[in-house]
């Protein structure tokens, strides 16, 4: 049996679409089981260009970003990694507009390419994430956490040395750009994350993210109030100051559905509100079997896959059997991750041996330790990981998507003890708030219910007629 292509699970909500039309077929992996799938139900994409220059010219909170260049000798622009689709082909010619409109023209610009402290950003990303045009146009740099030089410029109450770029402390106008989807501990991407971790030192990310943060119980998917991590990240910004943010939200196709522009923290909470809105989905509780996938970008290293997992963790039982599905091109991610596993003797011993060793890339350690104390039935199809690594993290490696769903529908039938176990197909589960509603044998697609009916012999969708989305609910 050959490996699974590695490009074809980017397109995770294609590849769960064909799966679930594959399903009642005799043979399809998931034949005998009773499958929905659900996701986000997008709303229509905007005419980016349309919207960008809208919230650029009414911006929350702030005076037009041409009137805050005005006067000012230089700026720095902070944008995302490869990790983040940040639309900075759309955002920042404009914005270079912008301030040329008010003194500051694009030699006295430098954009920082914040990946906390992911690894730096290679040649060739620099070019998926800008074009040469831009590339020749203005100065970009990226930013190293544990290299570049950090300037401090105070603590916040909670003791987090803020030590930030020093490109970014020294511009007189200070720019950021994002994207705001939900997040495993920080609540929500975007706004603030820029700052801390985006441009950060080391030690501030450390800090901020410490392991007693990651397990906060308000420490989660769409938490703000009483999150400890959000609440330093805050604190954080009002410390260093950043003066404007262009934000955005993405549909599945990354293709931009609203645009904020304005004050970090009120442009921010303008399109976490409408996250909230617009990304709620409802799923059946106690499913037998999970496929899920974060979908490009997030699924180009393990590290940023487990995204995937730690999103469907309120969704799971210690009977729940999960399918992970990413490419992992770029690897691992980091080495640092899998250390705590080692010579484990549970996830209770892999948590407490990442605190105790404690780096920056072990947040992701201690939530999925605590992920598999709660599910320890990962089938994991990455092909770009080697088997023997996955074997470390106790997943089940898999050649392909389809040899993965056949092994857990056959696990899922054992532990579940039904002849048809139930399954959940969640692309890019990162993106969504899940609310657990009862189960049903079949469950109709309306607003704000990505779905698809149950596969099988005989049963059919119940999806609404005036719906005109893509069968399996994915628009």
């Amino acid at each position: 049996m050959g490996r699974e292509d590695l490009n074809r699970l980017a397109d995770i909500d294609d590849v769960l679409q064909s799966l679930l039309e594959g399903g009642p077929l005799e043979g399809g992996p998931l034949h005998g089981a009773d499958a929905l799938l659900r996701c986000v139900s997008d709303p229509p994409a905007v005419d980016a260009a349309a919207a960008l220059r809208a919230a650029l010219e009414a911006p929350t909170g702030t005076p037009p970003l041409r009137a805050l260049a005005a006067g000012q000798s230089s700026a720095a622009v902070v944008t995302s990694d490869a990790t983040r689709a940040v639309p900075n082909g759309l955002l920042l010619p404009v914005v270079l507009d912008e301030l040329a409109a008010g003194g500051i023209a694009a030699d006295a610009v430098t954009v920082i390419v914040g990946g906390g402290a992911h690894r730096p950003a290679t040649v060739a990303e620099l070019r998926g994430l800008f074009g040469e045009d831009l590339l020749h146009r203005v100065r970009v740099v990226t930013h190293d956490a544990r290299c570049s030089a950090c300037l401090e410029v105070g603590v916040t109450p909670a003791g987090t040395p803020v030590r930030i770029n020093q490109i970014l402390a020294e511009a007189d106008l200070r720019i950021a750009f994002g994207v705001v989807e939900p997040h495993e501990f920080a609540g929500f991407t975007g706004g603030r994350k820029a700052l801390l971790p985006g441009v950060a030192a080391y030690e501030t990310i450390v800090h901020n993210h410490a392991p007693d943060a990651v397990a906060h119980e308000r420490a989660h998917p769409g938490g703000l109030s009483g999150n400890p991590i959000h609440e330093d990240m805050i604190a954080a910004l009002r410390v260093a100051r950043l003066d404007f943010i262009v934000n955005a939200t993405l549909d599945r196709r990354l293709r931009p559905t609203a645009v904020a522009a304005g004050d970090p923290e009120a442009a921010h909470d303008e399109l976490v509100a409408f996250v909230r809105r617009t990304a709620t989905v409802e799923v059946p509780g106690a499913p037998d079997l999970i496929v899920t996938g974060p979908g490009a970008p997030l699924d180009l290293n393990l590290y940023q896959a487990l995204k995937a997992l730690i999103a469907v963790q309120p969704l799971v039982g210690p009977e729940t059997v999960v399918v992970l599905a990413a490419g992992c091109a770029d690897g691992l991610g980091s080495d640092d991750m899998l250390e705590p596993f080692d010579g484990a003797a549970g996830p209770d011993d892999a948590h407490a041996r990442a605190v105790a060793t404690y780096t920056i890339e072990k947040d992701h350690s201690c939530l999925l330790a605590r992920f598999l104390a709660r599910c320890p039935n990962v089938v994991a199809c990455c092909p770009g990981v080697a088997d023997a690594d996955l074997r470390r993290l106790w997943f089940t490696p898999a050649a392909t998507l389809e040899a993965a769903v056949e092994e857990a529908v056959r696990r899922a039938r054992r532990l579940s003890r039904r002849a048809r176990p139930t399954a959940l197909l969640l692309p890019r589960p990162q993106r969504a708030l899940f609310t657990v509603v009862p189960s049903s044998p079949t469950v109709a697609a309306g607003p704000g219910d990505g779905s698809a009916g149950p596969t099988g012999p005989g049963p059919t969708s119940t999806r609404d007629p005036a719906d005109t989305r893509t069968p399996g609910g994915c628009p």
